[in-house]
């Protein structure tokens, strides 16, 4: 019966090279190898007695491959794609795409699992729907990259954690955007490979060897023509993309950063510095900048009766008094803000923020000629964010500098974005030298930053004291147990 089945896929192969065939004597011979070739199956088929399978209904390949793949339609021979595909992962047949509107896709399979080299097979979780080009990028991709990746560790591949394949929708779910490749079965989102050892390998984390995940992005780089990961932008800070979208002159986009956790820590202390900083003249007298107060609006919601906040507060439309008294309640809240969260010491400005309602940070920051400081104190210790509008940096590259102040001098990574830097000031003993230092030189290889440090003495220790208050500030003490007492 094997032997029979080897007839039947020759004779499909016969086929395929008839249809292909350019003049009409070449499609005849193929046309009469493929017959002899069905005709051969078929009285081997016949004559088998060794056998208790039944006799094959049909006389297509495509029911008796079915170890690798099956078809709902026994009348279309397997495309040349497919029987490649078949090599190298178990799938079905889908129906062609038709829309609605630009969702249109042709050979189009659902895939559940790929070989990998050692025979394991490793299943899609959910199984994939793509065009069988993009389903054949994928497989090599996994058999040929990722497979050898993980096997170098001492550990095989054995599942695969899969977000979107097709779906019939705008490029990142945005009404009025382009249709996505995924609306063309020509896309897949994956999010986490799971190995033998029962070890989840998230590809966005930081929490994975960085190595093992820039030999995974390298790979996938160098396979599809579209590769978004975390970086790229807010859509895809969980999941990396890949896609064969067709661009000209072959253009391709390689978007994901791979950072270790001091990188990431400098990624989210920036965001948080940019965040956090005041325009010049917002500024208030006081030690240091308090917690934010709770909002005057939250204050007279509380101080309502329950039954007539809805007419305050949640009804549709409002009559001019009450909107206005509503508005100037939250342009004095938003004042208050502004003043209570900056003080201003020297030519810095120091200022809290915040991630929702938790305390996050203090930050110090302050402008010299065609450059822009700030120093930000987080839980993750102490750093420096550097900005200039003249920069061309490559983002997401670590660049090795030297930093120097007074006496002390240490190496460092400078993370880039395109026209600033976040570098982590972990040396002790530099971190005191920066109280006392008139400037910290930032020495890169082709120019020296000087970073004024101009009354950085009171400044800096006011920014420590802003992070220890606001740190206190938030820890929930109780109220039924006393203090403990040291002795």
């Amino acid at each position: 019966m094997q032997t029979a089945n080897r007839f039947l896929k020759f004779a499909a192969e016969c086929e395929l090279m008839a249809k292909g065939a350019r003049s009409p004597q070449q499609k005849s011979v193929w046309r009469v190898f493929a017959s002899l070739l069905y005709v051969a199956a078929f009285l081997l088929a016949t004559s088998s007695v060794a056998t208790a399978d039944p006799p094959l209904p049909r006389e297509r390949p495509e029911i008796v491959t079915g170890e690798r793949f099956s078809t709902p339609d026994s009348d279309i021979a397997p495309s040349p794609c497919q029987l490649r595909l078949a090599e190298l992962a178990t799938f079905k047949l889908s129906p062609a795409i038709t829309g609605p509107g630009e969702c249109t896709a042709t050979d189009v399979v659902t895939v559940d699992s790929v070989l990998s080299p050692d025979n394991h097979r490793a299943i899609f979780s959910p199984p994939v729907t793509l065009r069988c080009p993009m389903a054949e990028a994928v497989a090599q991709w996994i058999t040929n990259d990722v497979a050898p990746t993980i096997g170098a560790l001492g550990t095989s591949l054995r599942s695969i954690k899969t977000l979107d394949s097709f779906d019939c929708r705008p490029r990142n779910g945005i009404t009025g955007a382009p249709v996505s490749e995924h609306g063309r079965a020509n896309a897949l989102d994956v999010r986490s490979f799971t190995l033998a050892n029962g070890v989840v390998v998230e590809l966005t984390s930081a929490g994975v060897t960085k190595s093992l995940r820039e030999k995974l992005r390298d790979s996938a780089c160098a396979r599809f023509t579209t590769v978004l990961g975390n970086g790229a932008d807010a859509y895809h800070e969980g999941h990396v993309h890949i896609d064969l979208m067709e661009r000209a002159n072959n253009y391709k986009i390689c978007q994901w950063e791979v950072l270790d956790p001091t990188e990431t820590a400098a990624v989210a202390a920036r965001k948080v510095a940019a965040a956090a900083r005041i325009p010049p003249g917002i500024t208030a007298p006081g030690d240091v900048p308090l917690p934010r107060p709770r909002l005057l609006i939250d204050t007279l919601a509380a101080n309502l009766p329950r039954q007539s906040m809805p007419r305050i507060l949640k009804e549709e439309t409002m009559r001019t008094p009450v909107a206005l008294s509503v508005a100037a309640t939250v342009a004095t809240s938003a004042m208050a803000y502004a003043e209570e969260q900056t003080v201003t010491v020297g030519r810095w400005t120091i200022a809290t923020s915040y991630k929702g309602d938790k305390f996050d940070s203090c930050s110090m920051n302050r402008s010299a000629p065609e450059l822009d400081i700030t120093f930000v104190r987080s839980q993750d210790g102490l750093l420096l964010l550097l900005d200039s509008q003249k920069w061309k940096l490559e983002r997401g590259k670590a660049y090795t500098v030297r930093l120097v102040a007074g006496s002390r001098s240490v190496e460092a990574k400078a993370l880039a974005e395109s026209k600033a830097v976040t570098i982590a000031l972990a040396d002790r003993a530099l971190n005191e030298r920066l109280r006392t230092a008139d400037v910290l030189e930032v020495r890169g290889e082709g120019a020296t930053l000087q970073v004024p440090l101009d009354g950085s003495t009171a400044a800096l220790g006011r920014l420590e004291a802003c992070f220890d208050k606001n740190s206190r500030a938030g820890v929930e003490t109780n109220p039924f147990v006393s203090p403990s007492r040291k002795p």
